[in-house]
């Protein structure tokens, strides 16, 4: 390896440990509460050194969105295969995105916070900006491959329902469009049900896993092909 190589290789790895020390700092204390001090702190390096590659908290920011966003993509591709019919690739796709929340609910706050609008910089800010802004560039790639990744799961998810509707599993009758878009706001409320309602499915015995459970017998009367058995 020359000296190059590693250098880089070093960077890199450097790179991933500030990422994964801003990352711990903003699922304990939320985004807000945690400063580019802090981060440096807990990565054990100079300040000077974290704005080499990070220019500001907010760049750190979309990059644990990102990593979060190509993991739920990866598990819901990892999830969908070609011997599944339509109707079990969207319950594949359901399921998929369902662990994704049990097991990584931290992300799932991230990207809420991230979809919350606290991250849209007026127009007048954008337009005020320089070219060679690269912060501002970064922010927008981030934003850009997060939009990407969230319509490459809606394709999976519509041509599923395609699928489904071409093999006769589900209903004939309905839109793939207006399906996708149905299911995928059940799959996102599921990840944050209000905790007044948590309180009223457990005083009646019901927990989160029962209830996606319960959940997903609705879906499946409502886009299931009856006629097809």
């Amino acid at each position: 390896m020359s000296i190059l190589q590693r250098r880089e290789r070093e960077k890199k790895k450097r790179r991933q440990d500030i990422i994964n020390a801003a990352e711990k700092l903003f699922f304990s204390k939320g985004y807000d509460n945690v400063s580019m001090n802090d981060i440096a702190r807990e990565v054990e390096l100079s300040k000077a050194t974290l704005y080499l590659y990070f220019q500001n908290k907010e760049t750190l920011f979309f990059a644990i969105v990102v990593k979060g966003t190509r993991l739920l993509n990866s598990m819901i591709r990892d999830s969908i295969n070609d011997n599944l019919n339509g109707l079990e690739k969207v319950d594949a796709y359901r399921n998929a995105y369902y662990d994704f929340t049990k097991k990584y609910p931290d992300y799932i706050h991230i990207y809420n916070y991230f979809q919350s609008g606290r991250f849209s910089p007026p127009q007048s800010d954008i337009l005020s900006q320089k070219e060679d802004d690269t912060s501002l560039s970064y922010v927008s790639e981030c934003a850009e491959e997060v939009l990407k990744l969230r319509n490459e799961r809606f394709f999976i998810l519509e041509k599923s329902i395609e699928e489904g509707i071409a093999d006769g599993t589900m209903r004939p009758d309905i839109d793939p469009v207006e399906t996708a878009i149905l299911l995928s706001a059940i799959s996102k409320s599921l990840s944050h049900i209000p905790s007044d309602h948590e309180r009223l499915l457990q005083k009646r015995g019901i927990d989160h896993d029962q209830y996606f459970q319960d959940v997903s017998e609705f879906i499946l009367l409502m886009i299931k092909n009856n006629n097809s058995e």
